[in-house]
């Protein structure tokens, strides 16, 4: 059965290796030669993350226009450029070497100068690229060294680099659970592992729930697959006292926050999934502990539901009906105290033996009831 288990794990862990996302960003280029600029033309780029830290950048159907003489050169296209995340919140990467001019596909051209190109150079062209983006704007510089060609390196320009600074995350407000963690497979238990839980009351009976930076463990293979965010999930209150929630639905996975952790899975298990991931949350909880169940819909991806435990579901009595001191006993003190709170005047919730919303003679009466049943 673990052979099994950690054969599947394996299995979805080669499955997002080989998934692909992509980008298309559509920026401004300026081509220089020889400290003459030239443009700008509107270029599309072609952004594919590998899922493993690199990128593959296609600069499709590049022109060279120098004073309304177009030449068409083609593809620009790199591979598996490696990506860093830098302080200022945005991607950069680099590369420097030689690539293989590839043909363009414009509706119209019949002759792309990029072979000819290659075949001038010794087989590839070289180049240096430097380049930085988010989800919205590119910004690239190149290199090309066209010295076989033009006897000049031609400095192309995409993008501007006015990126706005980015906006600090604003504080997750709640109350933090941090309880044990035990995932289920096919009837095989792997854990415990300690995780966060944060809860936000939304003040309407409503609550958002997160579970933070969940990790897929089977016998050391971690999966990192982000945040389970829920939001507006409906609370009531339980006769056992506690806050009792539920949640059955789609959700969209988020990226965790761990230092160290590049690649989060979670986006990509919602592509996989169509979008969301389907999931059945049960819960329950007070001001000192919560426990919480997860079914996770992955028949898409491990042809599994995996099963989710949050905590223990050993939450302490909520005492025993009459006892309004709190001793543990049902008995002529618990009397003395209910009068003791009618002649203040009080309307203490553990003197409310009958929780009419009073603390009248019915509730003694009730007291002794329990006491001549006992």
């Amino acid at each position: 059965m673990k052979k099994i288990l950690l054969s599947i794990l394996c299995a979805f862990s080669c499955l997002f290796g080989m998934a692909q996302s992509e980008k298309t960003y559509t920026e401004p280029l300026v081509v220089t030669i020889n400290g003459e600029s030239y443009g700008p033309q509107d270029a599309n780029v072609i952004v594919q993350d590998n899922s493993n830290g690199t990128i593959n950048f296609v600069l499709k159907n590049f022109i060279l226009s120098i004073e309304g003489q177009d030449m068409f050169v083609g593809n620009i296209s790199v591979e598996n450029i490696a990506v860093e995340e830098g302080e200022d919140g945005l991607k950069h990467f680099a590369f420097n070497g030689s690539t293989v001019l590839q043909e363009g596909d414009l509706e119209g051209v019949d002759m792309w100068m990029g072979p000819l190109i290659n075949l001038e150079c010794g087989g590839s062209v070289p180049l240096d690229l430097q380049g930085k983006m988010n989800d919205d704007k590119l910004y690239v510089t190149i290199n090309i060294d066209l010295q076989a060609v033009l006897e000049q390196v031609v400095y192309v320009e995409l993008g501007t680099d006015d990126f706005p600074t980015p906006t600090p995350p604003t504080p997750v407000d709640g109350k933090v659970y941090t309880e044990p963690l035990v995932v289920t497979i096919n009837g095989e238990s792997y854990g415990p592992q300690d995780a966060n839980v944060i809860v936000q009351d939304n003040s309407n009976g409503t609550i958002n729930f997160v579970l933070k930076n969940f990790i897929l463990s089977i016998e050391g293979q971690d999966m990192f697959v982000g945040n389970i965010s829920v939001e507006n999930i409906a609370v009531e209150e339980g006769e056992d006292g506690l806050k009792h929630f539920a949640f059955n639905g789609s959700t969209v996975l988020q990226e965790g926050d761990l230092e160290g952790v590049d690649m989060w899975m979670g986006p990509l298990i919602n592509l996989e999934c169509g979008g969301s991931v389907p999931l059945d949350l049960q819960g329950k909880m007070n001001d000192d502990k919560l426990y919480v169940t997860i079914n996770i819909d992955l028949q898409a991806v491990l042809e599994q539901v995996v099963y989710v435990e949050l905590g223990t579901d050993d939450f302490p009595s909520a005492g025993v009906l009459g006892d309004a001191n709190g001793d543990g006993e049902v008995d002529i003190a618990d009397v003395t105290y209910i009068l003791g709170v009618m002649a203040n005047g009080g309307k203490e919730a553990v003197a409310d033996i009958n929780g009419d919303g009073e603390v009248d003679i019915a509730d003694v009466t009730n007291v002794l009831t329990i006491m001549a049943n006992q």
